[in-house]
């Protein structure tokens, strides 16, 4: 089993699938690139990038479109200079992750935070707490937020839908989210944020482990992958989640 490409067939599975089913431009093959139009280097991405023609070509797409993006670099079939090639081009990587995965009937089913109530989103009220939660933690991009997930909401709540969105409630308060993406053979937990005020209390490993356990109780799922910050990487290899390797993020403005 091929964990590190387990893993990026999640990750490009779930930075598709919104966008393909909204009709955006999505485009795969020597490079998968996602243009959703939204000024918001969350929703425009550059990855899996298997050749320097076809960087500089995705690249200059969104230059012409004059649209923020972002490059990952870390997936299996990236070609070998790729992060130094974009380094030349003037980017700077400002962040990285650690992907990482875990057996999912290995992990403790305790909770941390016993006053924090999860809910799957299946309604719009459900929605737009998500929504809320992810705006008040970023608000430079509260706009391209609410319009994003508000047009992809008749896919988010279809039942049938691969990704599921998860918010944690304490004291009635929307305080945390997650989002669960399953595809043939893992369940990836992404999209795990806390709000400020309800941090230190291990809600952001409730909002994991339960959205895990959410995909091996109902759809029998036995590993688990996801990509954590710095910070975050130390508390998820104490809950028994393994390094896999590193992805690095470059987040390109408007050119």
């Amino acid at each position: 089993m091929d964990v590190p490409k387990l893993l990026d067939a999640n990750m490009i599975g779930k930075f598709i699938y919104l966008p393909s089913l909204m009709k955006m431009d999505v485009t795969s093959g020597k490079v998968t690139v996602i243009n959703s139009g939204i000024h918001s280097d969350m929703f425009n991405i550059i990855c899996k990038i298997r050749s320097k023609n076809a960087l500089n070509s995705a690249v200059k797409k969104f230059r012409d479109l004059r649209l923020p993006f972002a490059c990952w670099i870390g997936f299996e079939d990236d070609y070998p200079h790729c992060k130094n090639d974009l380094e030349e081009l003037g980017f700077v990587c400002d962040e990285y992750e650690s992907g990482m995965f875990a057996k999912i009937e290995k992990l403790s089913r305790g909770k941390k935070c016993d006053e924090l109530q999860i809910y799957p989103v299946h309604d719009v009220k459900r929605l737009n707490d998500f929504i809320q939660v992810y705006q008040e933690l970023i608000p430079h991009d509260a706009s391209p937020i609410e319009e994003f997930y508000t047009k992809a909401s008749q896919h988010i709540l279809n039942p049938k839908s691969a990704l599921k969105l998860f918010v944690g409630y304490l004291e009635d308060q929307a305080a945390a989210t997650s989002a669960l993406f399953v595809d043939e053979n893992t369940a990836g937990v992404w999209d795990v944020v806390t709000l400020p005020q309800f941090r230190r209390k291990g809600i952001g490993t409730d909002m994991t482990l339960q959205t895990l356990f959410y995909a091996f109780d109902n759809f029998g799922y036995r590993i688990g992958v996801l990509t954590a910050s710095e910070d975050g990487e130390p508390v998820y290899r104490k809950i028994g989640f393994q390094k896999l390797k590193d992805f690095y993020i470059f987040n390109v403005g408007t050119l």
